[in-house]
């Protein structure tokens, strides 16, 4: 076509509006319950630990199930604000200090094991398997939240979503873990979020870029 103002007539003409989305926080806080909920509902096939919730040590569980699920809506916040076009990582300064203070809280529970360092064949593995339960059925989620605005920056939107998925399956796991924990626990935990994490990124890299 050599008339290029025709062709802008026509093509302004079958646009359709741009609808603005909501900030990445708003999103977040809206698709992190279904997350939430799809994680829980998958891991009720399996066995669950009940803490002593009136116990000495209950406080430690739960700061660290509110620490975990607020570390994972900020990561998904961060995910889906990297995805829109100029966006950037949110609260890179408290994320950090939330990591902090959840590597100390892991320090605690290990610190409150009668023998932090024994191996035993099996440990953690009952942990490897609760979070890989409620996190795979959360990639599903994270990825379809994504999806809203695709990304023109894929892996880094990626594996915030991968943090963001592996923390909210350690917030659901805090309701049935006791208080204490060995070393080997806590790397498997750690190996947990790492294989979510490969997850999320190979899964969600075509699906996701724009």
């Amino acid at each position: 076509m050599r008339d290029f103002e025709t062709l802008i007539d026509e093509l302004s003409q079958g646009a359709a509006p741009v609808r603005r989305v909501l900030p990445a926080s708003w999103r977040a806080l809206g698709w992190a319950p279904v997350a939430l909920g799809a994680g829980y509902l998958s891991t009720r096939m399996l066995h669950r630990f009940s803490p002593d919730w009136d116990g000495p040590h209950a406080a430690l569980s739960a700061a660290n199930a509110a620490l975990s699920i607020g570390l994972g809506l900020a990561a998904f916040a961060s995910a889906l604000s990297i995805s829109v076009a100029g966006g950037r990582a949110l609260g890179r300064g408290w994320m950090v200090l939330g990591l902090i203070a959840w590597i100390a809280l892991a320090a605690a529970s290990m610190a409150l094991a009668s023998h932090p360092l024994a191996y035993a064949p099996g440990v953690g593995r009952y942990c490897y398997t609760f979070v890989l339960t409620a996190g795979l059925p959360m990639v599903g989620v994270v990825i379809l939240a994504l999806r809203r605005t695709r990304s023109l920056r894929p892996g880094p939107s990626l594996l915030a979503a991968g943090m963001a998925i592996a923390f909210l399956s350690f917030g659901l796991l805090a309701f049935c873990h006791p208080a204490q924990m060995s070393v080997a626990d806590f790397v498997m935990h750690v190996l947990a979020a790492l294989t979510l994490g490969a997850v999320t990124v190979a899964v969600g890299h075509r699906a996701v870029r724009a």
